[in-house]
């Protein structure tokens, strides 16, 4: 993905795009279909959480809306007009050969609406866009100059439980086959016995997967969510897991005890989001023993804005960023630094840090997201 990106980026001549040719006419159009869209995703939201997707993805012939509703035990009415959207956005297809009009996805369209594995985090985004929707006035106060610098983790009510939801079918599917197999070593490490970290762990999904696949390490996971970490501790007094420690924890300021602690350290789109990143950075050099290995997954962009045009999630991102992590990041007196931070800022911050050998990577699976991978040196 990171050529990708850099060659869209040097493609595009000005960061106007150069459209000597648009009209007041042509531009008008793009921003009314920009609106559709938005409010389109919405049914999309509305689609996935029903379960009308995989409804419609099961049925073998075209239904009327009455038999979708009664299928999915919706309302009829409210399901009608839910599919007009869908047809006139040219997502649902309809089958008017008969009376009474019969709605269908074909196969290759039920296996984007209702997908498994990675795929899920495409569709799951239309809930996101809900979320960020949420929090609109308080943004706009935000934007103010006398408005609060941010808002704390607490405005978005639904990010851990959606967080949760997506981050398993997307680590289920790539990280154990396709990306720990990258880091030279690292599986040998985990399955003779290591101990990890996992800062900003969230409800501990990728520490019980790791867990589960390499019993003989023991791992560790410190998140600023009180919420999430609870969910984390449930999941392990549930499951008698025992090799699997979490608390909550500021990633800027981590135990003096910890130091020289760990063989390999993760982040998952974190470092961001901290208040101080760059101090997050040197700690999680502190805790590293000698010879350890981080692995920090942030998005695959660049710093400047007109370098991302042509990246087919930039935009999207860019919003999420501003809603979320930039706010998150303020309200905490930080750098705000912004998912699209870029590698350009990120590079090197490493190196500041302190590590060794920086290397930005891709990761097999997850188009989009940059792994940079760095080791504390043993000298």
């Amino acid at each position: 993905m990171g050529d990708n990106v850099d060659q869209q980026g040097a493609e595009n001549k000005s960061p106007t795009d150069d459209q000597a040719d648009e009209t007041k006419e042509i531009f008008a159009k793009k921003i009314s279909d920009t609106i559709t869209s938005g409010f389109v995703t919405l049914s999309l939201a509305i689609g996935r959480r029903t379960g009308l997707f995989d409804e419609l993805a099961r049925q073998q012939e075209p239904r009327t809306a009455h038999e979708i509703a009664a299928a999915a035990g919706l309302k009829e009415r409210y399901v009608r007009e839910w599919l007009g959207s869908m047809v006139t956005s040219r997502i649902v297809q309809v089958d008017t050969t008969s009376d009474i009009p019969r709605y269908f996805v074909p196969p290759h369209r039920a296996a984007v609406l209702a997908p498994s594995g990675a795929e899920i985090l495409r569709m799951a985004f239309s809930e996101r866009a809900v979320h960020m929707a949420k929090v609109m006035d308080d943004m706009v106060e935000c934007f103010k100059e006398d408005g609060p610098p941010g808002l704390p983790s607490s405005a978005h009510p639904d990010f851990q439980g959606w967080l949760q939801k997506v981050k398993g079918p997307m680590l289920d599917s790539t990280f154990i086959d396709n990306f720990l197999p990258t880091i030279p070593g690292l599986i040998e490490k985990l399955e003779s016995g290591i101990t990890v970290c996992d800062l900003g762990c969230a409800s501990g999904y990728l520490l019980f997967l790791m867990a589960r696949r390499f019993p003989n390490s023991t791992y560790y996971g410190i998140d600023l969510s009180a919420e999430a970490v609870s969910m984390a501790k449930k999941e392990a007094a549930a499951k008698g897991i025992t090799n699997v420690i979490c608390d909550v924890g500021d990633a800027t300021k981590l135990p003096e005890d910890w130091s020289e602690k760990f063989d390999y350290v993760i982040t998952l789109s974190t470092i961001h989001d901290v208040n101080a990143p760059e101090r997050c950075l040197r700690e999680i050099r502190r805790v590293l023993k000698p010879g350890g290995q981080f692995s920090m997954w942030e998005r695959d962009a660049h710093t400047q804005h007109h370098l991302n045009i042509g990246n087919p999630t930039a935009s999207m991102i860019y919003v999420i960023s501003m809603m979320s992590c930039v706010p998150m990041s303020l309200h905490g007196d930080g750098a705000g630094l912004g998912a699209m931070w870029g590698h350009e800022q990120a590079l090197p911050m490493l190196e500041r840090a302190g590590f060794s050998d920086v290397k930005k990577l891709g990761i097999p699976g997850n188009q989009g997201v940059a792994h940079y991978l760095c080791s504390k040196s043993r000298e």
